[in-house]
């Protein structure tokens, strides 16, 4: 008789205590991809966007790993958390008023995506790089136009990224040529066909 109540129990008491330790996961993994969200968007609201760069390098090197990578359509920087802090005084220099709106976020595991609304006003020449891009003069010039940046977090800190973003819109946008008559500003004189 003792068996047939103890087995009821026993089983009652797994169920409980699968379901208690599900939800214990759950919650666990819930604050996990929040604290990543969070980094994600500490790095464009005080890292990305703002004119102070000191203030910006002070967060990076809070809330960025030192062998930080980033990819974007300049190539693979793997210049770590040093390479990273040259650039974001490189970027305040082009576009003192640059930011960088997060429209939306998803995470999952280790990856964060963002979409986000990039903004500016060149303030100097670029320069060209190589088979990529030409040099683009500085015509003071307001561009706006969406990006995707995916972040990778190992160990509490953002450790590497992924940007996604219009080019031909930013350089239309910045004069470099006019999208209704690219070949006659792209290679000078009207092109024959």
């Amino acid at each position: 008789m003792k068996r047939i109540v103890l087995l009821p129990c026993v089983s009652l008491a797994l169920i409980v205590g699968f379901a208690a330790g599900f939800r214990t996961a759950l919650a666990c993994e819930h604050t996990r991809l929040e604290r990543n969200k969070a980094l994600a968007r500490r790095a464009e609201e005080k890292v990305y966007s703002g004119r102070n760069s000191e203030a910006a390098i002070k967060v990076a090197r809070e809330i960025f790993a030192n062998d930080y990578v980033s990819h974007d359509w300049t190539g693979d920087s793997t210049g770590g958390l040093a390479g990273f802090e040259m650039g974001i005084a490189a970027n305040r220099a082009d576009y003192p008023d640059w930011a960088e709106k997060v429209e939306s976020m998803v995470a999952e595991g280790d990856l964060v995506a963002v979409r986000i609304l990039s903004s500016g006003t060149q303030a100097r020449d670029l320069a060209a790089v190589p088979h990529v891009q030409p040099a683009i003069p500085n015509k003071h010039r307001f561009v706006r136009f969406p990006e995707i940046e995916i972040f990778r977090i190992s160990n509490g800190k953002l450790s590497e990224q992924w940007d996604i973003s219009d080019g031909w819109d930013a350089n239309a946008q910045a004069g470099l040529f006019d999208p209704d008559h690219w070949p006659e500003s792209v290679c000078g004189a009207a092109q024959k066909r």
